[in-house]
């Protein structure tokens, strides 16, 4: 009896009594060892990231900015020209010229300044497209950062997913290890037949091809994750695994809010505004054009090949111009037809785009609502996968169940709990793309 109180302290040291504790709160909080103390990731975390981080979202930034420095007045030429001309012309005559000098230099400098007074408010309209192409460039980045932050949301989504099937397929794992023992220990006592033990076999297998495939897709996701957020490939963290759902969503509230913030059929809208002006600027062709032109410079004339201007000549002019084309080979009557044309057909995008819009919404709230109908449905049946497992396995430890019965149970139990950790996130990812309808996904001060 002394003998075995020795024993049992040497197995009760310091060390072990920690790895034990180690154990017991690995298997009671369900949190791998090797993931204590690393980054836990949230999906905000990861979306602020990618704004900041994201090369797509950055050179989308870069065109937005392009696209506002093009909104200038000075492009539409409603701002005068000045230019700054210089000049030195060398004359050798055979007659003398009215200057009476045969040979002589030339030398003039002036600055010019031009600016159109009316083209037919073709300029006019010209800004009014150069700003609507502007806004039309916010649009497109915003559309371009929109599409990142949905990738991002489903590749947040999809690793809390993977993560899950790995739990899921170690837990099998752990189950058919322990049927496994069970059954070499009966056959150790004669209880079994070396044919329940390698059916055993076959099972522990099995899941543990499973458990590694789901670690190698879950390793896949983090790195899909990763390089959305511009982070090192090889990053390491947690995510969280729960979802929440928002009970506020209404459809109707969705197409109608998507039909005021919906960045890709806003793009639209801005491309029948510049269709319109399209046809303005065409038709202001057929105005007459008045501008006005001014100079001052200074002028000298030398004697021979000799440039200067010592003492110059100076002198003003301006001058007020109309012009008015009567015929051009038909290019402005093309060019006004080929902008009606090019606004009918905008404005037929536009139809189609709203009938298009109006299905997208109604498919994904459809499909959302679906989801969490079947999100329901396997709670349910988790809940009597996870009795039936409790009962096969109370039944096959007392030996009143066969392999195969038992097997059909863990099975049902594992593809249970699979099935809703994949509908749980299906559901939240479609909730994401109900909210970029809406215009939510992104907030205004993240547009520029």
């Amino acid at each position: 009896m002394k003998t075995n109180e020795t024993h049992v302290r040497k197995m009760w040291n310091p060390v072990a009594v920690v790895l034990l504790s180690l154990l017991v709160l690995t298997g009671v909080c369900g949190v791998p060892v090797e993931s204590w103390g690393r980054e836990k990731l949230s999906l905000d975390k990861a979306v602020s990231e990618a704004l900041e981080r994201n090369p797509d979202i950055l050179i989308a930034r870069g065109e937005a900015r392009q696209s506002s420095n093009n909104v200038n007045i000075g492009n539409a030429g409603l701002l005068p020209r000045v230019d700054l001309v210089g000049s030195v012309n060398y004359q050798d005559r055979d007659e003398a010229a009215q200057n009476g000098l045969t040979e002589y230099t030339s030398s003039a400098a002036s600055l010019q300044a031009s600016y159109t007074l009316f083209d037919g408010f073709g300029n006019i309209y010209t800004f009014k497209k150069l700003k609507s192409e502007g806004r039309k460039g916010r649009l497109q980045a915003r559309n371009t950062i929109e599409n990142i932050i949905l990738s991002v949301s489903e590749a947040y989504y999809n690793l809390a997913d993977a993560i899950e099937q790995v739990a899921v397929a170690e837990e099998s794992l752990a189950i058919s290890d322990d049927r496994l023992k069970r059954a070499r220990l009966r056959s150790e006592y004669g209880q079994a037949n070396a044919l329940e033990v390698l059916s055993a076999s076959v099972d522990a297998n099995a899941d543990s091809v499973s458990w590694k495939q789901a670690v190698l897709g879950r390793e896949n996701a983090r790195r899909s994750l990763n390089l959305l957020l511009d982070r090192p490939v090889k990053s390491e963290y947690d995510v969280e695994t729960e979802v929440l759902f928002d009970k506020s969503l209404n459809e109707d509230e969705i197409l109608e809010a998507a039909k005021k913030s919906y960045s890709s059929y806003l793009i639209t809208l801005e491309a029948v505004k510049q269709a319109e002006y399209g046809v303005a600027i065409a038709r202001s062709d057929f105005f007459p054009q008045l501008g006005v032109e001014a100079s001052y410079g200074y002028s000298k004339t030398l004697e021979g090949f000799n440039a200067g201007m010592n003492d110059p000549s100076g002198s003003l002019a301006a001058a007020l111009t109309l012009s008015y084309n009567i015929f051009n080979g038909f290019q402005s009557s093309i060019k006004s037809q080929n902008a009606r044309i090019e606004l009918r057909n905008k404005k037929l995008l536009e139809q189609k785009t709203v009938a298009e819009l109006e299905k997208q919404v109604a498919d994904t709230w459809q499909s959302y609502r679906n989801s969490l109908d079947i999100l329901e449905f396997q709670k349910k049946n988790l809940e009597s996968a996870e009795l039936n497992f409790r009962r096969s396995k109370e039944l096959f430890v007392l030996g009143q169940l066969t392999t195969t019965t038992f097997r059909e149970a863990q099975r049902n139990l594992i593809d249970a709990r699979k099935s809703i950790a994949s509908a749980a996130y299906d559901a939240k990812i479609l909730e994401q793309r109900l909210q970029r309808f809406a215009g939510r996904l992104v907030g205004e001060e993240n547009d520029q």
